[in-house]
């Protein structure tokens, strides 16, 4: 079975205790029918880069990292090259961990600002 990272060939780059960086491919799988970047694509990058940096920051074996909301300003697209998502994070509470997103492309050129919340669950 395939996942969603596996699926939109998404890795991760860089990580560290707060933060998670990932690329994701800009393929015709992430395109809107018109050529240029899905926003739910992006989206899917940023959502991803919380919940992995929120499993690094819990007991996985009694807690899981799931999505409660997450909120984006597209600034710009792309259609070719990678964005990658630099998750970090600006509040780590019991139950919830909040997340500051920034997509870019491989220009380092602003494609969007996310804010992600996460619910940490009990197992």
């Amino acid at each position: 079975m395939t996942n969603l990272i596996e699926l939109l060939e998404m890795d991760i780059l860089e990580q560290h205790e707060g933060y998670v960086k990932m690329s994701m491919p800009i393929s015709d799988k992430v395109k809107q029918p018109f050529g240029y970047l899905h926003g739910g694509a992006t989206m899917a990058l940023g959502e991803t880069a919380c919940s992995v940096g929120s499993a690094a920051l819990v007991d996985i074996a009694q807690e899981i990292p799931v999505g409660l909301e997450m909120n984006a300003n597209h600034i710009r697209s792309a259609t070719e090259g990678y964005v990658y998502a630099e998750a970090t994070i600006i509040h780590q509470g019991r139950t919830t961990h909040i997340w500051d997103i920034r997509i870019t492309d491989h220009n380092k050129r602003l494609i969007s600002m996310m804010r992600g919340t996460i619910a940490i669950r009990r197992k």
